[in-house]
């Protein structure tokens, strides 16, 4: 969202927002890793607007529930808004369990403490 709060300053925002409203499938990881301002929390909620009213695929990661989304987004309005569009004919998968990354990182530990055959 960075780059559409330059693009906006620059005034090419249109040409920037068309890069995340066209594709086929957008992929956002890791969605609340950052929290987002007025101004950035408008301009996401404008792409995922636009993407829901076309009928494009958003695949979004995140480790909030909906319900703590407001801790990402400016307000409780947009926020609200933005879950709307995303779960709106949507398949929602919640996953439990210990990090995979905490899974591969022991893994990697393992082998770098297994002695090596010469």
């Amino acid at each position: 969202m960075n780059q559409l709060s330059h693009a906006q300053k620059a005034f090419n925002l249109e040409t920037e927002l068309n890069k995340y409203r066209r594709p086929q499938v957008l992929i956002i990881d890791e969605l609340g890793y950052v929290t987002l301002d007025a101004q950035a929390s408008n301009l996401f909620f404008q792409v995922i607007s636009s993407r829901h009213d076309a009928g494009l695929g958003t695949i979004a990661t995140t480790n909030l529930p909906f319900g703590k989304f407001n801790q990402i987004f400016a307000n409780d309005a947009i926020a609200h808004a933005i879950v709307d569009r995303l779960v709106n004919e949507a398949e929602v998968f919640f996953m439990e369990g210990p990090s995979y990354r905490e899974h591969q990182r022991k893994e990697k530990s393992k082998k770098k403490s297994q002695p090596t055959e010469t």
